[in-house]
């Protein structure tokens, strides 16, 4: 399996959270080549492999929506009014393209003011309140194709990089959940004895975090492993998050809301089998669908792995291939040596 053609598909299937039938079905024809696949009444994905008889379980997740907006308004002249489905960066929304999900050849531009004709005033980012969509089309054409309630997304395609990168709008979550994948491809041509392995793709993390809430209920696992997105190094970042590069591994996060133990060996396999690997400290929650699995049901030992990224929530982010391939073999060398049961 070409990884960076996984993410290149997946980046280009739409699936705003709560609307992720795109993506889904797009990770689906993927992981049924290597695990038997469900889904649930949520929309959250469903893989199983390694051993269905084993004692302990082990849930992968990776939330597969993206961010985007829902349509809220259509004045007279037709002009569209939105807001934000997830923490979109409102700063690179004038003048940018958007597509409605529902029929991606309606293409839509974000009003913004021409600088000749500006006080000063609309230099800076325009509240989302204030935001209105040009569709190019009057009122009574454009509500042919665009009702309240609508979804819209950046119209992007990924671009390859120097060096092995992609740069993307969605590569928040769709990198991790093609690390995942990867997962399913190496794991399925072993023969796992220890865990039942079951892989979430779940949904609605950039809103209410309802995938992983319910899917992981529904799992009960005894261990947990999230992985997501999290802050690589560029100009003028301070603090810890300046110390993180990309190509430099995959972060094994450490918090007190995770399982330590977890951590730490997962700290212990990347350097038992030279797998590049950065440390990400966080004081509390971790902002990832890590915060929902650990207290599930009776809690579940839980940690998480972040691949490094540049321009979190805007149309270009930017991520390195071999994060994506690293962070994979982290979890399979973790799964295959029996991870913290087997100390």
């Amino acid at each position: 399996m070409d990884i960076k053609t996984v993410i290149i598909d997946l980046c280009r299937a739409s699936g705003v959270s709560g609307s992720e039938e795109p993506a889904v079905n797009t990770a689906k024809k993927y992981l049924e080549k290597y695990a038997d696949v469900k889904t649930d009444s949520n929309g959250n994905l469903f893989a199983f492999l390694g051993n269905m008889n084993a004692e302990k379980t082990i849930l992968l997740d990776a939330h597969i929506d993206r961010i985007g907006l829902i349509v809220t308004d259509i004045n007279e002249n037709g002009f569209v009014k939105a807001d934000k489905c997830g923490g979109i960066d409102i700063r690179v929304l004038q003048n940018y393209e958007l597509l409605s999900q529902n029929n991606p050849d309606i293409t839509g531009v974000v009003c913004c003011m021409p600088p000749h004709l500006s006080d000063g005033r609309e230099d800076k980012a325009n509240p989302i309140d204030k935001t209105w969509i040009d569709f190019g089309m009057p009122y009574d054409e454009v509500v042919k194709h665009i009702k309240i309630g609508d979804l819209l997304t950046f119209k992007s395609n990924p671009t390859e990089m120097l060096n092995n990168r992609i740069s993307s709008c969605a590569l928040d979550n769709r990198c991790g959940v093609a690390s995942l994948i990867k997962c399913a491809e190496i794991l399925n041509n072993k023969n796992i004895r220890d865990y039942k392995i079951v892989i979430l793709l779940s949904v609605q993390e950039e809103t209410f975090g309802t995938g992983a809430k319910t899917g992981a209920f529904s799992v009960d696992a005894d261990e947990a492993i999230a992985v997501d997105v999290s802050f690589a190094s560029q100009p003028d970042i301070s603090g810890q998050y300046s110390n993180i590069e990309l190509n430099k591994g995959p972060m094994i996060c450490i918090s007190p809301i995770l399982s330590k133990k977890m951590s730490d060996k997962l700290i212990e396999t990347a350097s038992k089998n030279n797998i590049p690997y950065q440390i990400e400290p966080v004081s509390g929650a971790t902002g990832t669908n890590a915060d929902s699995i650990s207290v599930s049901k009776c809690g579940v030992k839980t940690a998480v792995i972040s691949i490094p990224q540049r321009y979190m929530h805007t149309p270009n982010e930017v991520i390195s291939i071999d994060d994506v391939e690293n962070t994979a073999k982290l979890i399979c060398e973790y799964i295959t040596c029996g991870g913290v049961f087997n100390d």
